[in-house]
This record gives structure tokens, C-alpha cells and sequence, in this order.
């Protein structure tokens, strides 16, 4: 299963902003909205966290689109049973394939049985009910390495989004809580998932892209970028952006 495009991830072969958000701690140094919730803050080998003199100074982070969500889980049945099932769906590819919108993660990515006739016959539009989930794993040495988020796209019913496909996004944690989930509607916490997957709306909003569903190859475009970023005075003056062993290796 899309931007983390600015607002505020996801599957099918695209999504953080903000998203995959809060998640997305792989994209790119200013491109995060989700520092905020970002994973990788409290670990004791960031020796970045405690020298940041920005941190208590940033005057976006009260528009950060993922500090909203707060460490608190949110409700999502939907997501939370594809969490536990997925695993038992059809998997669409045999290779990992490296997503610079999830994260910069490597991702698999699993159709339940509603979705499949659409995933390999490229019958579109999907079906109310299909759920397309996108299992992560961090980069490690140039191959999957920890398990990340999942991101899972669940089409609903005719009206519930109908500017975008009427996709459901939502992003859960590799322990099964739930950090994200809304649709693609403005000032929804996954708004930038749908952004990046409009992309893709001629496969019905689904990427596809190196797995064996029969898709148009769509290019999915750079990750987005945090709205804030322009207007945050420490970006450009962290000591520690590049000794943080959080960031992405370039």
C-alpha cells in the first residue's frame, strides 16, 4: 500500500511529508515533516540528540503535519487486521524494491484477495475492499535490514475520497500500533499520501512500480517536502545534520 507530498503515505509502490510520516526518517535532510515522531531521536547512538540547539527553537513545529499525532496510538481497525493478515496475501514482487518515498526503505508489497484481480489483470478500478500493504525494512549495507512501517492503501466505499480514488491510507508501526491514518482530503494526516499517488491515477492511484502487477509504469517523482522547511531557522545551521547516524547515507 503513497507524499509523505507535503502535507502530511502510501502503498501500491510510491509514499511520510509527512509523513509514511512520522516515519519517513529515511528521506532527505529538510524534507522530513516527521522529525517530531521521528524513531531514531531517542536512540542512544544519535549523539546529535542532546547537542541540537535548534530543537526547542524550530517555529514550525506547531505545523509539523505529524507532530499532531502525538506518541499516543490512533484507532484503525481496518489497518490494524491488515497488520495481522498481510502476510498471508499474494506478494507482487521477488526483489526488494528501494522506495525514496517511503522512506528510502526497501519495500514488499502484498494484495489481499479483493485487489487481486485488479493488481494482475490491470482491471481498474479496485474494488471496494481491496487493501494493498507495503512492508518496509531500513537500508543495511545495500539490502533490507530492520523491519520499518506498513503502508496500506484500503479503497471505501464510492464517496469517501472521491478526489482521490477514494483511498484510505494509514501507516502502522513495525509493533502493530497504528501512527497514521485518514484519507487524502486537505488537512487530513495523510494528505501527502494521496498527493504523491495521484501520480499513479491511471492504475487507479497504485504505483506498482518493480513488482508483477500489471500496471502503467508511472514515474513516483521526489519525495515531499516538509512545508516548514523554508521557514525553519536551524535547518541550515544544525551542528550535528551531518554526524547523525540517523540520516540517510548518501
Amino acid at each position: 500500500m503513497h507524499r509523505l507530498a507535503t502535507r502530511t503515505a502510501l502503498v501500491g509502490g510510491a509514499l511520510s511529508a509527512g509523513a509514511l510520516t512520522a516515519l519517513l526518517v529515511g528521506a532527505p535532510a529538510g524534507a522530513n515533516p516527521c522529525a517530531a515522531k521521528n524513531p531514531c531521536a531517542a536512540r542512544s547512538a544519535n549523539p546529535c540528540a542532546a547537542k541540537n540547539p535548534c530543537a526547542a527553537t524550530n517555529p514550525c513545529a506547531a505545523r509539523n503535519p505529524c507532530a499532531a499525532q502525538a506518541a499516543t496510538a490512533v484507532k484503525d481497525p481496518a489497518a490494524e487486521a491488515a497488520f495481522k493478515q498481510y502476510a498471508r496475501w499474494k506478494k507482487v514482487n521477488t526483489e526488494p524494491v528501494l522506495s525514496a518515498t517511503h522512506g528510502n526503505r526497501y519495500v514488499f508489497t502484498y494484495v489481499n484477495k479483493a485487489a487481486e484481480p485488479s493488481a494482475m489483470q490491470g482491471r481498474f478500478p479496485f474494488p471496494k475492499g481491496a487493501v494493498l500493504a507495503k512492508e518496509s525494512f531500513e537500508g543495511q549495507a545495500g539490502k533490507p535490514g530492520p523491519k520499518g512501517p506498513l503502508f496500506i492503501m484500503e479503497k471505501r466505499d464510492r464517496g469517501y475520497d472521491s478526489a482521490h480514488g477514494d483511498w484510505h491510507y494509514a501507516v502502522v508501526g513495525p509493533d502493530g500500533t497504528v501512527a497514521m491514518t485518514g484519507s487524502g482530503k486537505e488537512g487530513s494526516p495523510t494528505a501527502f499520501c494521496a498527493a504523491c499517488h495521484q501520480a499513479a491515477k491511471a492504475n487507479d492511484y497504485v504505483f506498482g512500480n518493480g513488482t508483477t502487477m500489471k500496471v502503467k509504469p508511472t514515474a513516483m517523482g521526489a519525495p515531499a517536502g516538509n512545508p516548514c522547511a523554508p521557514r525553519n531557522p536551524c535547518a541550515p545551521k544544525n551542528p550535528c545534520a551531518g554526524r547523525n547516524p540517523c540520516a540517510p547515507k548518501r
